[in-house]
């Protein structure tokens, strides 16, 4: 068996050390390659990797993606495109994510990684866990329920209701280019997508502990969101995760967004005044090849064509069915701040 750690930098000459280093250190009873991919970085970070290359000639590569100056990218895509093209280039049997800033924090997950995939050839993650760290003045640690550790999760409970970022796992390399061309198309392979694509494949098993340093700042993008962004958000990632499952398990994702689903519905003549003309549009363009969107849709609700204001109220009404209690009190939070703009206070 060859594990892959697939490592992703943009500007993050600080952390190439930590980073690297981290992966060094795992004991590794296996074949190995570490393969980096930078997004255009100015700031001397390749020059950091190459020294490791200089060591480690036959193991570590480093594919560099151009970047036009004084062009504007969408940060979440450049991001996805910088992963996708290192599995692309990937020839582990198994592979792990890294952000460049992170690091791992535990050097044994891969002999016990190996030691469930060769015993269960139908197990696609090996989950563990993550901790937060960096500014922030408190470490968290985050795995799955104590009552499912050691053991298979339920992919449809997992789906429904848990979360670990990508870099917490061990994947199974078990998709072919097609399938990264697809993604490709897509244009989204976050956290939460990587996850999603290997349980299309697979079931999981758990190992709850913590293997991967998150680094978090106080104020992060996400938690300095509103809740209406939020759930702008998170519609979105539904749209490519119901695209990354096959028909069975596209119920459980639904389920998951849910409450994003009705609260960004109910508020949608809101959204435009919370989010400002520049987010608006910006989430509208992110959504074009995702179509048909369900964020799409309730962003342009009011303009939409016959077949998309269906499917959409589809969505709505089997959300409403699932979640008869959520679109009450979403109703009459509504009712009760009438055409106020939703704040998430």
């Amino acid at each position: 068996m060859k594990v892959s750690f697939l490592v992703t930098y943009y500007n993050q000459k600080g952390y190439v050390k930590q980073s690297i280093d981290s992966i060094l250190a795992i004991d590794k009873p296996c074949d190995w390659e570490i393969l980096i991919g930078d997004d255009g970085s100015t700031d001397g970070t390749i020059d950091e990797i190459n020294k490791y290359i200089e060591q480690y000639p036959s193991k570590i590569k480093l594919y560099i993606m151009p970047r036009e100056v004084g062009k504007k990218y969408d940060s979440v895509k450049r991001a996805s495109a910088n992963r996708l093209n290192v599995l692309q280039h990937s020839t582990g049997d198994i592979f792990c994510t890294l952000d460049g800033d992170d690091y791992f924090c535990d050097t044994e997950f891969i002999k016990e990684a190996i030691r469930v995939f060769n015993g269960n050839s139908n197990i696609s993650v090996v989950a563990f866990g993550f901790k937060y760290f960096g500014d922030v003045e408190y470490e968290k640690e985050i795995t799955l329920p104590a009552s499912l550790n050691n053991k298979q999760v339920d992919k449809s409970y997992y789906l429904k209701k848990l979360y670990l970022p990508a870099g917490g796992c061990v994947h199974r390399n078990c998709f072919d280019n097609d399938r990264i061309e697809f993604i490709k198309k897509l244009g989204y392979f976050d956290d939460n997508n990587i996850v999603v694509n290997s349980l299309n494949y697979g079931e999981m098993f758990a190992i709850n502990r913590p293997i991967y340093a998150y680094r978090q700042t106080v104020q992060s993008v996400y938690n300095s969101m509103n809740k209406l962004e939020q759930a702008v958000l998170n519609v979105q990632g539904m749209d490519v995760d119901i695209k990354l499952v096959e028909n069975e398990l596209k119920l459980c994702i639904i389920k998951r967004y849910s409450s994003s689903i009705l609260l960004m519905f109910m508020w949608r003549k809101q959204i435009l005044n919370v989010l400002g003309n520049d987010k608006y549009k910006k989430y509208c363009e992110g959504c074009i090849t995702l179509k048909p969107s369900i964020c799409y849709n309730i962003l342009n609700y009011s303009n939409i064509d016959k077949n998309e204001f269906k499917n959409t109220n589809d969505m709505i009404s089997k959300v409403i069915l699932l979640k008869p209690k959520l679109f009450l009190k979403e109703l009459i939070n509504y009712w009760i701040r009438g055409e106020k703009v939703y704040e998430g206070k």
